[in-house]
């Protein structure tokens, strides 16, 4: 078994990070108590039931979502602007407002041959995987891009997600597109993070500020979440494949296409 996969469905922001957290510590448990599959690498692909904020496992509440966090917390009906769950993910990284969107999470060894044994850090496979699905998705306009200095509208502190670009991160149309976030453990690695499909990422900002950002990106010309999936899997396992060919090389080109692809991604 070259890659597990779970089919994709939707969930509250808890369970989701909850599923997440498991499979990681799994995989980093001792290999004599582990399950026999426990090594290899597993995606995820999953929606969000209810718009919620999720927080890096370092941030505080009081800190990424001042002003509005106190009042929220003692009531949150009394919001109306405001999320329906508020989560803690299992990695780092900043705050993310979670709708209209495809998440993906997953969990590899660090000793895995995709790395190149340290010579391809997960930050460059990663970005390039997602880079090659969108295009097989038949997405334009996409650049993987080194990311710059952040943009905090509060002034407080780190800035929202959306609102910075770190490297090896995807643009769409010039804007950031995929916001990821990384949990390094002693053997293996859990990543994952927000595709956007729509605009309700913004309204994290809009909550925080009371100003929307200005984002005129036509959405309705991306895939729908089922699609965009089936691609995400597919890539994902013709590359992990690749590095036991010899097609090597062609591993993080898109010129190599999917022989086998994944069926456990549900398309309906």
């Amino acid at each position: 078994m070259e890659l597990r996969t779970e089919p994709l469905r939707g969930g509250s922001g808890e369970a989701h990070m909850r599923r997440d957290e498991e499979i990681f510590l799994s995989m980093e448990s001792d290999p004599a108590t582990a399950s026999p599959d426990a090594r290899v690498p597993l995606l995820r692909l999953y929606l969000w039931d209810e718009p919620t904020v999720s927080l890096g496992r370092g941030q505080t509440h009081e800190v990424a979502l001042a002003p509005r966090w106190e009042k929220w917390r003692k009531d949150p009906s009394s919001d109306p602007l405001g999320p329906a769950a508020v989560v803690k993910r299992p990695t780092g990284g900043r705050a993310v407002w979670h709708q209209d969107e495809l998440t993906y999470s997953v969990v590899f060894p660090l000793d895995h041959p995709v790395f190149l044994e340290g010579r391809r850090g997960p930050e460059e496979f990663f970005g390039a995987w997602l880079l090659e699905s969108g295009r097989r998705a038949g997405i334009e306009d996409l650049t993987l891009e080194r990311g710059g200095s952040s943009r905090d509208p509060l002034g407080l502190g780190p800035a929202p997600c959306f609102a910075s670009t770190s490297r090896h991160e995807l643009k769409w149309r010039g804007m950031k597109w995929v916001g990821s976030a990384r949990r390094l453990g002693k053997v293996s690695l859990l990543q994952h993070g927000s595709i956007r499909l729509g605009p309700g990422g913004d309204r994290l900002e809009t909550w925080l500020t009371g100003v929307r950002p200005l984002d005129h990106r036509p959405w309705q010309k991306l895939p729908s979440p089922q699609v965009l999936a089936s691609h995400l899997a597919d890539t994902l396992l013709d590359w992990i494949l690749a590095e036991g060919t010899s097609e090597k090389s062609q591993a993080i080109h898109p010129i190599h296409r999917a022989k086998n692809p994944i069926n456990s991604v549900f398309t309906g």
